[in-house]
């Protein structure tokens, strides 16, 4: 496994998430995936949590409350996307948060390495900066 750690972009399929979105310029990739994710009925698996998580810190940054380990570049070029955050928008990306931290393979990772909270503190942060 690559990088990998409790914040949402110390881990690959983050970056790569936020970095295709950047490349492609194409800021329905946002809301296409976090409606994939409200959408999924299946127990969510870990690289459809960090697309989902880093759709929802995009969310947070498009409101100037980005997280400390958002990548820069893509940080510095959101603009592009031509994208809004609407409270409704805002409103999904908080539900797909609460969706990923009530119940995933994610949540279960990190409960059973014994860093669930700081995990947990990480997802409560993120759903103060959307609210």
């Amino acid at each position: 496994m690559g990088a990998w750690g409790t914040r949402n972009f110390e881990n690959e399929g983050s970056q790569d998430w936020i970095f295709d979105l950047i490349d492609n310029k194409d800021g329905g990739l946002v809301t296409d995936t976090l409606a994939r994710i409200m959408n999924n009925i299946e127990t969510l698996e870990i690289p459809d949590c960090e697309e989902g998580l880093a759709a929802a810190e995009t969310v947070a940054a498009l409101v100037s409350r980005p997280s400390e380990d958002f990548p820069e570049d893509p940080l510095e070029r959101l603009d592009i996307l031509n994208l809004i955050a609407t409270r409704a928008i805002r409103n999904q990306a908080i539900a797909v948060v609460n969706k990923i931290v009530a119940g995933s393979e994610m949540k279960k990772f990190w409960e059973e390495s014994g860093q669930g909270p700081a995990w947990a503190a990480v997802q409560a942060d993120l759903v103060k900066r959307l609210e």
